[in-house]
C-alpha cells in the first residue's frame, strides 16, 4: 500500500483560484463516500481550510490516485478542473506523513505556528471518521499528527507572541490592562475585529462592547462569541467614561472617533485609557493622543513588535522540525513493523528458539536417544500452533493487507516485539 497526498495550497495557488476548488461540507461528504467506495482506495481524508485543500489517501500501489482524483473533481465541480490540473501537487510515501505532521505543527502555515490549523486537522479527521473513511492506518496516522502538533506547541515557542495585527493589538491591551476588572470596546465586526474579540474573550476580559456601523453584523459576532454587548457608532463617545481600552478595526474611509466628539469627556478624565487603532485608513484622529489620559498606538507602532515576534518564531523552526522528524520516524517504524514477511520470520524464529530452549531445559529427564526426539516434538508443536496465525497473515498479498491483517500484525508486535517496533 502507499500513502498519497494530492492538493493545492496558498504557497502555489492564489486565493482567487483556490476559491474555485473549494467544497461545501455536503460536497466533501459526498466525495469522501464516493472515493472510499473506489476499489484500490482503503482510506481517505480531506483537509480544507482557507489556505489549503488536501486529499490524504491510503491506497493500493498499483492505483493511480492522482488521475482518479482529477476526474472526480472535474465531474463534481467543472470550474475546478483547470485549477486542479495547473496547481495541484502530489506526494507519496514517507513525505506525506512528514507533511501532515508539519501542517499539524503549524510549520506549513501562512502564519508560522498558528494554533487554528491543529483544530482544523482534527476536524478533517473527525469528518472522515464519521463517514468511516479513516480506518486502522489513518487512526494511528492522525493521532500521531495530533501528538506532533501538541509537542511542537508545548516544547517550542513557535506559537508564542502575536504575528497578526489584530492579535498584537489584543496582546498590547492585555499587557497594559487588568482584564479581570476591565471593560473594553472593539470597533468593527470584520475578520480582524473578530480575531481580536476572540482573544479578549479567551483571556478573560470582564466586559466587552462591540460597536459597528451595521449593528446586525456586530450582533452576529456577539452571538458567535457568546459574549459582548452591541452598541452603535454614535454611542462610543458617551461610553468613554467607563472604558479601559478601545481597539479600532473598521473599513471606514474617515475616522469614527473624532477629536470634537470626545474633547469634553477626555479633557476631564483622569483614569488612563488605551486606544489601539489598527485600521487603514485610521479610525482615530491623531489629535486625540494629546490628552494626558490617552495612551494611543496605531498599526505602525505594532508592526515593529510583529516583526520581532516573527523572528522569534523563525528561530524555533529547527527545534520544531526535529520534533516532527522524531514523530515521523516513530510512525514509519510502526508502519514498517506491519510488513508480513519480516513478522512471520520473527515469529517463526521466536517459536523455534522457544522450542529449543524448552527442549534443552527438560533434556536431562530423557534418555540420550530420546533427546533429539524431544527437540523435534517441541519444534513441531510450535509450528502447528503458529500455522493458523501465519496462514491468516499470508491470506492477502503482502502489499494489499486487509484491515484485519493489519490489526493482527499490530497486536502481534505489541505482544511479542514491542521493543523492536519502538512502541
Amino acid at each position: 500500500m502507499k500513502f498519497v497526498l494530492n492538493g493545492i495550497s496558498y504557497q502555489d495557488c492564489p486565493v482567487a483560484e483556490r476559491e474555485k476548488a473549494s467544497f461545501t461540507s455536503r460536497e466533501r461528504r459526498s466525495l469522501l463516500k464516493e472515493i472510499h467506495a473506489q476499489a484500490g482506495i482503503n482510506e481517505v481524508a480531506i483537509l480544507q481550510t482557507c489556505n489549503r485543500i488536501e486529499f490524504y489517501f491510503y491506497a493500493s500501489k498499483s492505483f493511480d490516485v492522482t488521475e482518479y482524483l482529477k476526474k472526480k473533481i472535474c465531474a463534481l465541480k467543472p470550474q475546478a478542473d483547470a485549477v486542479w490540473r495547473k496547481y495541484s501537487k502530489s506526494l507519496e510515501g514517507k513525505v506525506v506523513i512528514k507533511h501532515l505532521f508539519e501542517v499539524a505543527a503549524g510549520l506549513d502555515s501562512q502564519m508560522l505556528g498558528e494554533n487554528q490549523i491543529l483544530s482544523q486537522v482534527k476536524g478533517a479527521y473527525r469528518e472522515s471518521v464519521d463517514y468511516r473513511t479513516s480506518r486502522f492506518v489513518f487512526h494511528r496516522l492522525f493521532h500521531f499528527a495530533f501528538r506532533t502538533g501538541k509537542a511542537v506547541r508545548t516544547e517550542t515557542d513557535i506559537n508564542r507572541e502575536a504575528v497578526s495585527i489584530s492579535l498584537a493589538a489584543a496582546e498590547a491591551a492585555k499587557e497594559r490592562v487588568d482584564f479581570t476588572s476591565a471593560k473594553g470596546l472593539v470597533v468593527g465586526a470584520g475578520e480582524n475585529a473578530e480575531l481580536a474579540c476572540k482573544y479578549l474573550v479567551k483571556n478573560g476580559l470582564k466586559e466587552l462592547l462591540i460597536a459597528n456601523r451595521n449593528k446586525s453584523n456586530a450582533e452576529s459576532l456577539s452571538r458567535r462569541l457568546g459574549k459582548g454587548k452591541v452598541i452603535g457608532l454614535g454611542e462610543i463617545a458617551e461610553k468613554l467614561i467607563c472604558l479601559d481600552f478601545i481597539i479600532c478595526s473598521t473599513a471606514a474611509t474617515e475616522p469614527v472617533l473624532k477629536y470634537d466628539d470626545v474633547e469634553g469627556l477626555l479633557s476631564q478624565r483622569d483614569k488612563p485609557i488605551l486606544i489601539i487603532d489598527i485600521a487603514v485608513p485610521r479610525d482615530v484622529e491623531e489629535s486625540i493622543k494629546q490628552f494626558s489620559c490617552v495612551d494611543m498606538f496605531n498599526i505602525d507602532d505594532l508592526n515593529g513588535k510583529i516583526k520581532g515576534n516573527i523572528q522569534k518564531r523563525n528561530e524555533e523552526i529547527p527545534k520544531a522540525k526535529r520534533i516532527v522528524k522524531k514523530f515521523t520516524d516513530e510512525f514509519v517504524r510502526w508502519y514498517d513493523s506491519l510488513a508480513v514477511v519480516p513478522a512471520i520470520k520473527r515469529l517463526s524464529r521466536m517459536g523455534s528458539e522457544l522450542a529449543r530452549s524448552e527442549a534443552g531445559r527438560y533434556a536431562k529427564d530423557f534418555h540420550k536417544a530420546d533427546r533429539e526426539k524431544l527437540k523435534v516434538f517441541a519444534e513441531s508443536l510450535i509450528k502447528k500452533m503458529l500455522h493458523e496465525p501465519i496462514s491468516f497473515l499470508k491470506g492477502n498479498d503482502e502489499d494489499e493487507l486487509g484491515e484485519e491483517q493489519l490489526e493482527v500484525m499490530d497486536l502481534i508486535n505489541k505482544m511479542f516485539f514491542s521493543e523492536d517496533t519502538g512502541d
